[in-house]
């Protein structure tokens, strides 16, 4: 099959047919798509399975890609049960790739679908080389890193051998990293990572100093806090191009087909100048760039993070303007690239000589194809003009060619006579067989259909439990070191640690009976070189030495490789719906996972829990942002929380994690699963329960500890009350 790519592709979005029509015809090289399940963007026009196959055929028959998104979470159900028959039949008939998010349906593509591409999404939190290398050694040709990276970062990825790179440059930004945030779903039960997110971020909020709401802080204009400007690459094209990024891609199923195609035909136009005149004669058409204006941006634009790390200037902060149609731009976009469809430029050469059959023969790149005719008459009366049979021969009617006829190749002898009827039945053969063999280049064969879930608690021991708390400052420190003998581990969250405690805590945890290892920063960067620093220190890498807790791919390579020999635990934000997820992940080394957040019961027993961890307390981390709300409002002062009110009065404690220049957002209440845990204890099977100490004080962290039955003497004391939600352990999500 031929899979030969260019050197630099421009992907532009299809949320529809049409809109895939108009992103070819404004010179798109490849699309990508969501099906009637498992993509990013479910209420997007997706096209049913019989609109999908057809594109499939009218975009390879043009020369060009599709890709499609199976880029959310599967449950074990959905993975085991529905993931073969929906994609199979866009496989078989030349699917040209897939963006994938979850380690289990990578997993299972690989092993069911040999030969198709697989693109690591945004999603999927790739925020650096190493967990680049790591997707590419389990199997994936391309991955698409975090949004939020800068260029150098960008170009360190690049420079992996054989892998390709594919990164956005136009259309709207999250404010989180892409898979880790979960204020859709914790607010509203719709899921970003299920491709349902309701965009809670675009609202207003209030940015407070204290727990109450009551002192806002400066400088944040209407409270858009959350809702960055619409990204716009265009002046930065040229370095991104030479940072060897291969895929460029547009932003946008969400949108219309007029804002695809304008959105396409402009960044057409400037990689094609760049790649044909240089550098040197690169320049932006300041019209080019309000023309993107008028399709759609929030506020302006932003270049996003690939110049910095974040920046107020990257935010909406005041309600977005109603901006009117530029009329003229709109009517052009459909008069060019929505009324006129994309089409292939093939030649065709004709013989036509007295005695012999008509032959024509047609070429696209490396397929050649002929048809032969009727035997050529000589004229009786008037023979048969070659210009009339030329003319007939380069309509190609229904077919998506552009044909062209090499007048040195052709040759029609000047005394013959040939029907035009045969001609165009001539035409029309040639160009059926052409199609063909085209598509049948593309074609897979059938392949194994069966299905034998990934098998990892059959034969199993159950595990014991026990009990394990993060915390994150030195008086839930203290007040877990207070806990009885069954909480048995306290991880630090990186910013407690320094190099003259360490030995401190290391100390006074194995006084308590207790061990302590090291929670990884949310968001590792391979810039970030504070934490080689740190473990120069040999009372830090004795810390790391009993476990680590990594949250994120880039975390987690980055404990393997530092630390090989100790154990690496995956926090819930590395996700693992399925048992294929977590048979993935223990196969690059995980010593334990962590059921993830989002699933209910029923689901989390499907995927089996025997040897996993599970959060029984805590505040959901709903958003992991590179952007920081004390800088998006008054600048940076160094404040560990402050406080997100929205327009319900609901408050959303927020840490400021300064050292590693991040913010965590958390859910208003603490998940609490005091009565719910007590089975699985008893039971057996879950290793871990843990607890997630954030922003409680001394005493909160007690009363936690007393509610769970984890302090001295709690049994005889009476059981604390407290707000909290039980997060999806009933509902689930969408």
């Amino acid at each position: 099959m031929n899979r030969s790519s260019s050197l630099t592709e421009l992907l532009a979005p299809a949320g529809s047919v049409d809109a895939m029509k108009a992103a070819f015809a404004a010179g798109a090289d490849a699309v990508y798509v969501g099906g009637a399940r498992f993509g990013a963007r479910a209420y997007a026009e997706n096209p049913d399975p019989d609109q999908l196959l057809e594109a499939i055929d009218r975009a390879h028959l043009l020369g060009k890609k599709v890709y499609l998104t199976v880029n959310t979470l599967l449950t074990q159900r959905e993975l085991s049960r529905q993931l073969d028959a929906f994609l199979r039949p866009y496989y078989e008939h030349g699917l040209d790739g897939v963006i994938i998010q979850d380690l289990g349906v990578l997993r299972y593509v690989r092993e069911h679908f040999p030969g198709l591409s697989l693109h690591i999404s945004t999603q999927a939190g790739i925020t650096g080389a190493e967990s680049a290398k790591q997707m590419q050694r389990l199997g994936a040709s391309r991955v698409v890193p975090a949004r939020e990276l800068t260029l150098e970062e960008i170009r360190e990825i690049c420079a992996i051998p054989g892998l390709e790179v594919e990164c956005f440059i136009h259309g709207a930004l999250c404010y989180c990293y892409s898979g880790a945030c979960l204020l859709s779903s914790m607010l509203g039960g719709r899921s970003g990572n299920r491709g349902r997110c309701a965009q809670p971020c675009r609202l207003a909020y209030r940015v407070c100093a204290d727990a109450a709401g009551k002192q806002e802080l400066p400088g944040q204009q209407d409270g858009y806090v959350l809702s960055p400007k619409d990204l716009c690459t265009i002046d930065l094209l040229p370095e991104l191009i030479e940072a060897g990024v291969q895929s460029f891609k547009i932003e946008g199923r969400m949108k219309k087909p007029e804002y695809v195609a304008g959105v396409t035909t402009i960044y057409r136009k400037y990689m094609d100048l760049y790649l044909q005149q240089g550098r040197d004669a690169y320049r932006v058409d300041p019209e080019d760039r309000k023309k993107l204006a008028d399709l759609f941006s929030r506020s302006g634009f932003t270049d996003g993070y690939l110049t910095r790390h974040n920046d107020k200037s990257m935010m909406t902060l005041q309600a977005p303007p109603l901006r009117a149609e530029n009329e003229p731009w709109t009517e052009y976009i459909r008069e060019h690239y929505i009324k006129e469809q994309a089409k292939r430029p093939i030649t065709v050469t004709a013989q036509f000589h007295v005695g012999a059959p008509a032959v024509l023969t047609a070429r696209a790149g490396e397929i050649q194809v002929s048809a032969m005719g009727p035997v050529c008459e000589p004229a009786q009366k008037a023979p048969t003009p070659a210009e009339r049979i030329l003319e007939n021969v380069k309509k190609a009617g229904d077919y998506p060619f552009a044909i062209t006829i090499p007048e040195a190749d052709s040759e029609i002898d000047p005394n013959l006579f040939y029907p035009m009827g045969a001609v165009n039945e001539l035409r029309r053969e040639l160009l059926g067989k052409l199609k063909d063999a085209i598509l049948e280049n593309y074609r897979r064969e059938n392949g194994e259909k069966t299905f034998s879930s990934t098998k990892t608690d059959s034969h199993e021991v159950p595990t014991p439990t026990h009990y394990a708390a993060v915390v994150s400052t030195k008086e839930q420190w203290d007040a877990v070191m207070e806990s009885g003998s069954e909480l048995s581990a306290v991880y630090l969250e990186p910013f407690l640690l320094t190099a003259q405690n360490a030995e401190v805590f290391r100390k006074e945890a194995e006084a308590h009976g207790k061990e302590v290892r090291l929670a990884l920063p949310h968001m590792m960067r391979g810039n970030l070189h504070s934490l080689d620093r740190l473990c120069k220190e040999e009372s830090v890498r004795d810390i790391c030495r009993n476990g680590m807790l990594a949250r994120n791919l880039e975390g987690f390579m980055w404990a393997r490789e530092t630390f090989p020999v100790a154990p690496v635990y995956a926090d819930h934000s590395l996700y693992t719906f399925q048992k294929e997820a977590r048979a993935e992940l223990l196969s690059m080394g995980c010593a334990r996972d962590t059921v993830p957040l989002e699933l209910n019961e029923a689901q989390m027993l499907d995927r089996g829990l025997n040897g996993s961890a599970w959060m029984i307390y805590g505040r959901v981390p709903m958003m992991v942002s590179a952007n920081c709300l004390q800088k998006s409002t008054h600048g940076c002062k160094n404040v560990p929380v402050v406080y997100l009110k929205d327009r319900m009065g609901m408050i959303f404690p927020t840490r400021c994690v300064c050292a590693f220049c991040y913010n965590i957002i958390y859910n208003s209440l603490p998940v609490s699963m005091h009565e719910e845990h007590k089975k699985y204890r008893e039971q057996g099977g879950l290793s871990e329960l843990r607890l997630y100490f954030s922003v409680e004080d001394a005493v909160q962290t007690r009363q936690v500890l007393t509610r769970f039955g984890l302090t001295e003497a709690a049994e005889a004391a009476p059981s604390p009350e407290y707000e909290f939600t039980r997060g999806h352990f009933k509902r689930g999500v969408l």
